[in-house]
């Protein structure tokens, strides 16, 4: 196997590093038909000419034309694959598949089909990032349209990455390769085993290549910066490759997705069930409140309990008496809301303990601010800490939390102000229209999106709630990093783009 080198300029100069010096380009669409490339500073680079675009990162963009054709353009516009040369492309990493238009005579149908079958002997191309042909299929080689390309030639398998770098040149058939996203994490799959690879940017960590014992075709599920999680479902086999300790875990168990929570616990998913997976452990089902994969609540078949609180994988206690959360929920502290039957709503820890010396009508889960909502009588909804201490100067009519330390707050009417988690008013109660997602991010700076009377305002909240412009009509932000009002567009710093 060979080690890879670590290959990433592009994409840094391409993402940037700071708020400032964003530079990045975007697509477009005055009509919603044809599209046009701009730059972050609102300048066209492009004719309105183009029906779809792929973005190809470190590359440029795949792109149709208005006559169906298929080429690729730079990041600044400029042609890289001139449109009609191939049929059709396909981005793989920083590389494409192209085919060639050609007249199959129906005698030569079969002639597809080698002995390495599904490897391909004809019109299968692959290009590396400036449109140069690094392998073509003919009768000496066949390539595997697989999440990289892979070639047979001259009795040895070659895998390619990037832009067409060596990931694996050996004897032995590569069956499949299974790569997650455009992260630097790739499962190599043989006839009798499997082959992990990782390869990061810090000069203080080795990349990683290890062989996974177990057979099967594995699917990169998920993955954050300490490891990553692979799966073959039909064989219900679950793999962790743990980054920092380059060790892989194995565990038994039918699932079909993953992911990692706020929290960054792994959490598996079979149809209606959950599970936290602790590292090397047993996978836990999770019925109610959790903090951890070893820190949760078993919730009882019965509604009342006795229910089992664990603590670091030791069990506390039991609760008795009062209803838990139904479902499988995040908490954001050590702290939790039970019903307890004739009282009402109390607050208990993990050990089992109530922590809060009250009783609510109504009471949500500390949010990661150690804040939460409850009802504490008929007046209205308060905002409260991790002791119980009332932040609200006064009762609301309603109170949701919406990210990021803030609060809409309504009156009976529906029109709501923002507070923050110290219950100081930081926007008027004016606003009539909260979005689905009123706090967005671009580039780690976040932006407030409210609107009243038919008519959107953005606010810089790392900008003391500054107002950056107002619009009729919804506004959302593009992860590429401008404002969207139908087909009227705005830079970051609330400048429109023509």
């Amino acid at each position: 196997m060979k080690k890879l080198l670590v290959g990433l300029l592009a994409i840094v100069l391409l993402t940037g590093c700071s708020h400032k010096n964003k530079d990045t380009t975007f697509m477009l669409t005055r009509d919603d038909q044809f599209y046009a490339l701009y730059n972050q500073k609102g300048k066209q680079l492009t004719n309105y000419n183009y029906k779809t675009f792929q973005e190809v990162k470190g590359v440029g963009y795949l792109v149709t034309d208005r006559d169906d054709k298929k080429s690729v353009i730079s990041f600044e516009g400029e042609p890289i694959i001139e449109a009609g040369v191939y049929e059709t492309l396909e981005a793989v990493d920083q590389m494409f598949y192209a085919t060639k238009k050609v007249e199959v005579k129906k005698e030569d149908k079969d002639t597809k089909k080698t002995t390495v079958d599904p490897y391909l002997k004809s019109n299968l191309y692959v290009l590396n990032g400036e449109g140069k042909v690094l392998y073509q299929a003919d009768s000496q080689t066949a390539i595997l349209k697989s999440e990289l390309p892979v070639i047979f030639k001259d009795n040895e398998y070659i895998v390619l990455y990037h832009e067409g770098e060596e990931l694996y040149r050996g004897k032995e058939t590569v069956k499949y390769v299974s790569r997650y996203k455009y992260s630097s994490s790739v499962v190599i799959g043989f006839n009798e085993t499997n082959h992990f690879y990782h390869f990061t940017t810090k000069e203080d960590q080795k990349d990683i290549d290890v062989d996974l014992k177990q057979k099967g075709t594995y699917k990169i599920l998920a993955q954050n910066q300490d490891g990553i999680i692979l799966n073959d479902e039909k064989l219900k086999s679950m793999i962790y490759v743990d980054f920092n300790r380059q060790q892989v875990f194995q565990n038994t168990i039918g699932i079909n997705d993953a992911y990692f929570d706020e929290e960054q616990n792994i959490i598996l998913t079979s149809q209606h069930k959950m599970y936290a997976y602790p590292i090397g452990g047993v996978p836990v089902l999770l019925n109610s409140y959790y903090l951890k994969s070893v820190t949760y609540v078993n919730r009882s078949s019965d509604i009342y309990g006795p229910h089992q609180v664990y603590n670091k994988g030791k069990l506390t206690g039991e609760l008795e008496n009062c209803q838990l959360y139904p479902e499988a929920k995040l908490v954001y502290s050590e702290i939790f809301p039970v019903y307890v039957r004739n009282k009402g709503y109390q607050y208990y820890n993990f050990n089992s303990k109530k922590v809060i010396d009250k009783t609510y009508m109504e009471a949500e889960p500390f949010n990661s601010d150690k804040c939460a909502v409850v009802k504490i009588n008929d007046k209205g909804y308060s905002l409260i800490n991790d002791k119980g201490d009332v932040l609200t100067k006064s009762y609301y009519y309603q109170i949701k939390y919406i990210g990021s330390s803030y609060y809409a707050v309504y009156n009976e009417s529906g029109t709501f102000g923002i507070i923050d988690s110290t219950g100081e008013k930081i926007l008027p109660v004016e606003y009539i229209d909260l979005p689905e997602k009123p706090i967005v991010s671009y580039d780690d700076h976040n932006y407030l999106i409210l609107g009243k009377n038919g008519r959107s305002y953005v606010y810089d909240i790392d900008d003391e709630m500054k107002e950056i412009f107002s619009k009729e009509g919804q506004v959302t932000l593009n992860s590429k990093g401008y404002f969207e009002v139908g087909h009227d567009y705005y830079r970051i710093d609330g400048e429109v783009i023509k």
